[in-house]
């Protein structure tokens, strides 16, 4: 049964990548409805992963790790562990522009994303950490830049090769911060942060948080645009490019 299972999974996934219209719709560059439809299309054959391809899961997408220089008076750090992101599979398309010059791409997307996980915060200042369960929730336009190439594989079949990319994030809304008891509480009764307590309240703060928390995730979206281009054929993606 576990042989069968796994051949079924690779038939499913060699043929949704070798068909490419089972995975994307070519769209013209200035065809938004199309590139909006092939995005979501793309997403929802994709969100859990195809490890035969080096497609990643994103959604729920796992971060094991990410550390935040705050850079205030006390020094202080947040390591956030075990990071736990939804949504990604729903983002929506916004808007995109490709140079074929310059051979260069901005995708921007949509997303409204839950995460959840732990944070320590360290205060380095007065060698002190706290440490608790952590909730954030917002709406964030995450931009991709890239440049792009071709290649031919061996069988005479031309390819987009997708270089490396830069990611910005825009929030879109308040994010809205949840901590645990053990958390607040741990802030609220602690009387070396009488003066610091808002400071972790501070929407600037919670807006750079979410930031970094998207574009960390949104390095595995690129990702997955790069390892399907190395499958699936140029006139998968694109019409007249």
């Amino acid at each position: 049964m576990v042989r069968l299972s796994a051949f079924l999974l690779l038939f499913y996934s060699a043929s949704v990548l070798t068909d490419g219209g089972s995975l994307l719709t070519p769209c013209k560059v200035d065809d938004t409805e199309c590139l909006s439809k092939t995005t979501q299309q793309f997403l929802e054959k994709t969100c859990q992963g195809i490890p035969e391809y080096d497609i990643k899961p994103i959604d729920p997408l796992f971060i094991p790790d990410l550390d935040i220089v705050v850079g205030d008076d006390l020094e202080t750090k947040l390591h956030y562990k075990n990071l736990t992101i939804t949504g990604l599979k729903n983002q929506q398309f916004s808007d995109m522009k490709m140079d074929t010059e310059a051979k260069s791409v901005v995708l921007q997307t949509r997303a409204d994303l839950n995460i959840i996980g732990t944070v320590i915060v360290e205060l380095s200042k007065i060698h002190k950490s706290i440490t608790g369960s952590y909730t954030l929730k917002g709406t964030a336009l995450g931009t991709s830049r890239y440049g792009y190439g071709f290649r031919t594989d061996d069988k005479g079949i031309e390819h987009y090769e997708v270089g490396p990319e830069t990611i910005s994030c825009q929030t879109v809304n308040e994010p809205e911060v949840t901590l645990g008891p053990e958390l607040r509480e741990a802030i609220e009764q602690d009387d070396s942060l009488k003066e610091k307590k808002e400071n972790f309240k501070k929407k600037e703060l919670q807006k750079l948080v979410f930031c970094k928390m998207v574009e960390k995730a949104y390095v595995t979206v690129v990702h997955n645009i790069r390892a399907a281009a190395k499958i699936l054929p140029k006139s998968a993606f694109l019409d007249g490019v």
